[in-house]
C-alpha cells in the first residue's frame, strides 16, 4: 500500500485521536517536551555490546549500501573502539512482533546498549495505543530484567512532514495530536525506569524536512544516507548529554 495513502488514511480516520487516546487524560495531547533521562551514574562500561532492534530503518531500506549506512551502523562507528555490534530488523515489524522475533535474540548477544526504533509501524498500522504502551513496558521490563543494558528509545517524527503535498492543513494537524498522544505514552513509560532507558526525541529535526529533502531517499519516507547519518548523530548527542558517552 503506497505510503502517501496511509498516512492520509491514517490522518482522516473517523475519531482519529479520540480512539488512540482512549483511557489517557487529556493533558496528552498537549505537545510533549523532549524527554531525556536523568543522568546516568557512569559512562557506559567499554567494550560496550551494542545490539539494535528495529525495522526498516536498521535494516537500512532507502540506502545503496545498507548494512554500512542504516543509522545503527553510523552509530556503532562514532561508539568506543572495541564496541562488539550486531543488529536485529525485519522491516515492517511493530513492536508486539519484534518482542517475539527480535528481542530474546538480542538478549541472547548479552548486550550492555540497546537502540530500539519500533514506533513508527505501530503507529501507521494504527495499533491502539494503550497496547503498544501496554507491549513496551512489557518490553522494557524484559530487557531490565534479562539483561544489563541501558536503553535508548527512539520516538514518532513529525509524520505530517512525509504526508506529502496533498495534505490538507486539517489532515496535518490530526497527524501531528497522533503523534503528540504516542510521543507522551513513549516518555511516560520509559520514565518509570529511570536512568537506564533515554528517549531521543525525533520531532525538532523531522519538523526541518522541508527544508532538508537530502534527508529523504527516493520513496520520500525512509531516510537517505544523509538522513541515516542525522539519526545517528543525534542518538550520539542524546547519550553524550546523558552522561553515557564522553564528547
Amino acid at each position: 500500500m503506497p505510503l502517501l495513502f496511509l498516512l492520509l488514511t491514517l490522518a482522516t480516520m473517523l475519531g482519529l485521536g479520540t480512539a488512540a487516546l482512549a483511557g489517557r487524560p487529556q493533558t496528552a495531547l498537549s505537545e510533549p517536551t523532549p524527554a531525556e533521562a536523568p543522568l546516568a551514574p557512569a559512562a557506559l562500561r567499554t567494550p560496550i555490546r551494542y545490539a539494535a532492534l528495529g525495522a526498516s530503518d536498521t535494516l537500512g531500506v532507502g540506502s545503496g549500501s545498507p548494512t554500512s549506512e542504516n543509522w545503527t551502523a553510523r552509530l556503532r562507528a562514532a561508539l568506543p573502539e572495541g564496541t562488539v555490534y550486531d543488529r536485529f530488523a525485519r522491516s515492517g515489524i511493530t513492536l508486539a512482533e519484534a518482542e517475539d522475533a527480535e528481542v530474546p535474540r538480542a538478549i541472547a548477544f548479552h548486550p550492555t546498549l540497546v537502540t530500539m526504533w519500533l514506533s513508527v509501524n505501530d503507529a501507521l498500522r494504527p495499533v491502539p495505543l494503550a497496547t503498544y504502551q501496554k507491549t513496551l513496558q512489557a518490553t522494557l521490563e524484559r530487557l531490565m530484567r534479562e539483561t544489563d543494558a541501558r536503553v535508548v528509545l527512539l520516538n514518532v517524527p513529525d509524520l505530517a512532514a512525509l504526508a506529502g503535498s496533498h495534505a490538507t492543513s486539517e489532515m496535518r494537524a490530526k497527524l501531528r495530536e497522533q503523534v503528540s498522544a504516542w510521543n507522551a505514552a513513549i516518555n511516560d513509560t520509559a520514565r518509570t525506569f529511570g536512568p537506564r532507558v533515554l528517549v531521543v526525541d525525533l520531532l525538532p529535526a523531522s519538523r526541518e524536512l522541508a527544508e532538508h529533502y537530502e534527508w529523504l531517499s527516493s520513496d520520500a519516507f525512509h531516510p537517505s544516507p544523509a538522513g541515516y547519518q542525522k539519526l545517528a548523530d543525534i542518538t550520539l548527542q542524546a547519550m553524550q548529554r546523558a552522561g553515557w558517552l564522553q564528547h
